[in-house]
């Protein structure tokens, strides 16, 4: 559970994980250098459940580098990430681990979403959940990359060992997508028919009703060089996902060439891409 300024919204949060009806959990909350009472919060629950792990960064290292930390502190062999608004119903983790060692073929079993503002009374069922059970990895890739609207999958309960051979959430917008596309290389995704997931959807907590400005400071405290390049960071992270995926070779040059066409068809971000550097240079060059 990565987490930041999370003091409104947490407690809830980790009850419900507390609660759930599969007990053999740790539950590693990594605070991102939280100024307001979240580190309160967090160790009260502490002091009466020793399946909590609190740590805390000194400095804020940004959303998606909290999300990674948690990876490589988590000592079980399955893994769910678990956003500090959110909800999930008593069965989540039982219902989720039962199907995902039911199918060896399978790296995430997720189930459907409800999502909700203000509290869960307001929930209404979301309806694009996906599943992806193509057998080839192509099949899986390009389905991901068609289908994906809101990346619920991705709070879903997941194989380490597949994660471990990603390269987790790198630090650029929509790395958590390059994730689920090379998840998806590595095997299928199965949806629960249960609606066990309950996301709040209100502009302080969800970043897909947050303007540029402000989804770009939620990835970089420090607006500095590394916000350059966004599209082209993205295309790249596609042919990493690619490459290192083992498959047979006519499936890693169709998926090589399927990402080419994703980088056409958002051949927009990559002119932004170009426009912003030369931008940043243009001012460079005036202030030296």
């Amino acid at each position: 559970m990565p987490a930041y300024n999370s003091a409104e919204t947490i407690g809830s949060t980790i009850e419900g994980i507390l609660a759930q009806s599969f007990g053999d959990f740790e539950l590693i909350i990594s605070d991102n250098a939280s100024t307001d009472q979240t580190r309160h919060v967090v160790e009260e629950f502490g002091r009466r459940d020793r399946r909590i792990r609190y740590e805390r960064q000194s400095v804020n290292i940004g959303a998606n580098a909290n999300y990674s930390h948690v990876v490589r502190l988590a000592r079980g062999e399955l893994f769910k990430w678990c956003s500090s608004s959110d909800w999930c119903a008593p069965t989540f983790l039982e219902r989720c681990m039962t199907e995902l060692l039911a199918h060896d073929d399978t790296v995430l079993v997720a189930p459907r979403t409800r999502l909700f503002q203000g509290d869960l009374r307001t929930s209404q069922d979301y309806a694009f959940d996906i599943e992806i059970l193509d057998e080839a990895p192509l099949e899986r890739f390009a389905r991901l990359y068609s289908a994906l609207r809101l990346n619920n999958a991705m709070n879903g309960l997941i194989r380490k060992s597949a994660l471990l051979r990603t390269r987790l959430v790198e630090s650029y917008l929509g790395a958590d997508v390059v994730l689920m596309g090379h998840l998806a290389l590595l095997g299928k995704f199965r949806l629960l028919p249960e609606w066990l997931l309950y996301r709040r959807m209100e502009a302080a907590f969800a970043t897909s009703l947050q303007d540029p400005e402000a989804v770009l400071k939620h990835h970089y405290p420090q607006l500095d060089l590394r916000t350059l390049l966004q599209g082209s960071k993205r295309y790249i992270g596609r042919v990493r996902s690619a490459l290192a995926t083992p498959m047979p070779i006519d499936q890693k040059v169709r998926s090589l060439v399927y990402v080419a066409k994703t980088c056409y068809w958002e051949r927009e971000a990559i002119r932004e891409d170009v426009r912003g550097m030369w931008k940043y240079f243009t001012r460079w060059i005036r202030s030296n």
